[in-house]
């Protein structure tokens, strides 16, 4: 029985409370609650922050969430002139990043981005370090479709060719990903299993390997999230045959849906700010303020644009609830693909 899972339906409808419904035009919403367009810092704890703040990374320099990251960073850094540096630790799937984050002292020093679903998938896989009760959520960022890219020289010029070629030949296709039990993983399961198909799962230590394997011919196939690929869409080093979202994306409106074939599936990352569990909710709140702000700057929006980062906004209650349904919508995914 097919499973009608969406991976990211919850956020849709927290985010109508949001930046969705805050926004016209495609521009993001003023703050609310800041009079006058107060700045964040009225709301500052005591003595806070009195030296730079870490914001972990659990994937290489230079991927998606890197690259999304320094971006919202840097425009952070305008809003009051805090400093923040972004560390990135880089390892297994992402455990060992979020595994330093989480066991970090909760004293507003170190936070970090977390990635839906492999922040929750992982401890679901294998024991962990951590686990949803080590995080206090600050503030969802980032909604990244995936798609389903081949270098131009595979011969699958199409996705009619690509499942042709499957059914043909079980397991030939190598389909890279950014690590077992990580998103890109899930979602390419999830893609086989719907489609009918036996991929060969190649996993890779983050999405910048699987885009160096791609586009070095050691594999046939990715799935990757748009923004980690879409400098080597537009070069036409890769090309993408299909996205896994519920309409075409406007950045590729030549590229079909798998749901146009019939093929029920969506898969994206969510990706956002948490803090260790047992921060002061009061540092919470100003780090949410701040990056809320730098989030709706127009220079954010224009450099978010210009790298193909899909923005998607929640605060610190809703993005709880959100890694919470994910855990759970996981579960069901995993159980349905026996991963």
């Amino acid at each position: 029985m097919k499973l009608k899972l969406k991976l990211f339906l919850t956020s849709i409808l927290l985010v109508s409370l949001t930046l969705i419904a805050a926004c016209g035009d495609g521009e993001v919403a003023d703050n609310e609650g800041n009079e006058d367009g107060a700045e964040a810092s009225e709301g500052m704890p005591d003595g806070y922050p009195e030296r730079p703040i870490d914001v972990v990374v659990a994937y290489a320099a230079g991927g998606g969430t890197d690259v999304g990251a320094r971006v919202l960073v840097s425009a952070a850094e305008q809003v009051n002139g805090d400093n923040f540096v972004v560390q990135n630790r880089e390892g297994a799937g992402g455990e060992l990043g979020f595994n330093y984050m989480t066991s970090a002292d909760p004293d507003g020093y170190t936070i970090g981005f977390i990635n839906l679903p492999t922040f929750v998938s992982l401890p679901q896989e294998r024991p962990t370090e951590y686990g949803l009760d080590d995080i206090e959520p600050i503030m969802l960022h980032v909604y990244d479709p995936a798609v389903l890219v081949v270098k131009p020289e595979s011969g699958l010029d199409t996705l009619e060719e690509f499942l042709d070629y499957s059914e043909e030949n079980p397991g030939k296709i190598t389909v890279a990903n950014n690590g077992t039990g990580a998103s890109n993983h899930i979602i390419a399961a999830h893609f086989e299993h719907e489609a009918g198909i036996e991929l060969n799962h190649v996993p890779f230590d983050g999405t910048n390997e699987l885009v160096t394997a791609l586009r070095g011919g050691h594999v046939m196939a990715g799935v990757a999230k748009i923004s980690e690929v879409a400098a080597h869409l537009d070069s036409g080093e890769i090309i993408a045959l299909a996205s896994m979202t519920d309409e075409r994306l406007e950045e590729l409106e030549d590229v079909p849906t798998l749901m146009e074939n019939d093929i029920d599936v969506i898969g994206a990352s969510g990706r956002g700010i948490v803090a260790p569990a047992g921060t002061d909710p009061e540092i919470i709140d100003y780090l949410h303020e701040v990056f809320k702000e730098a989030m709706e700057s127009e220079e954010h929006i224009n450099q978010a644009d210009n790298i193909s980062l899909p923005l998607r906004y929640m605060g610190p209650e809703e993005f709880g609830e959100f890694i919470h349904q994910q855990d759970e919508d996981n579960k069901q995914l995993r159980e349905l693909l026996d991963l």
